[in-house]
């Protein structure tokens, strides 16, 4: 019988693809120590071993959202009317339901898991200083917290706004800071 050679740095990465996998099949709430060892093909036990607990497990296999959301954000900078990439961004999450259901459960766990708080917070905060460049930092959040509705009711009631609908929204709620020129 063949010997095996030991690769900590590969069961690891392997115990973080199977995280990050299952994040986006069965959302955050659900994922288990015991899932992530069933899909990576490992121990239960180096799932505790590599990471002290399942947040801590979790928010590393969370980085490549983060580097997404980052993209996505950059984009902000190169529009100069951001109601209709703010629009295609909320469209775009409402194509995947099951995706936006997985992430509006993360940005409900992390309120219990402070940890994970960096996730969305920089994100967020992006958001609403770019949107601030043409508006008031309060309309800014209120665009925030209108895409959140949005998203949120989407997931709840299984069903999507049109895309009409929700850039009127968005024009209204920016129309008249943008209109008065209230940076």
């Amino acid at each position: 019988m063949a010997k095996r050679t030991r690769d900590p740095e590969g069961r690891r990465k392997k115990i973080l693809q199977a995280a990050g996998e299952l994040i986006e099949e069965i959302g955050i709430s659900a994922v288990t120590h015991r899932k992530v060892a069933e899909r990576a093909r490992v121990p239960l036990g180096s799932t505790t071993q590599y990471f002290k607990s399942l947040i801590d497990m979790l928010a590393e296999a969370l980085t490549g959202l983060e580097e997404e959301r980052e993209e996505k954000l950059a984009e902000l900078n190169e529009v100069d009317d951001p109601v209709g990439l703010v629009a295609d961004m909320v469209m775009e999450s409402l194509a995947d339901l099951k995706r936006t259901r997985n992430e509006m459960s993360f940005a409900l766990l992390y309120t219990t898991h402070p940890k994970l708080r960096r996730f969305i917070v920089p994100g967020d905060a992006a958001l609403v200083e770019r949107l601030s460049r043409n508006i008031p930092e309060a309309t800014g959040r209120a665009v925030l917290a209108y895409c959140y509705g949005v998203l949120f009711q989407a997931v709840v009631q299984d069903t999507v706004a049109p895309r009409e609908e929700i850039e009127e929204a968005l024009r209204r709620l920016i129309g008249d800071s943008a209109e008065r020129g209230d940076p």
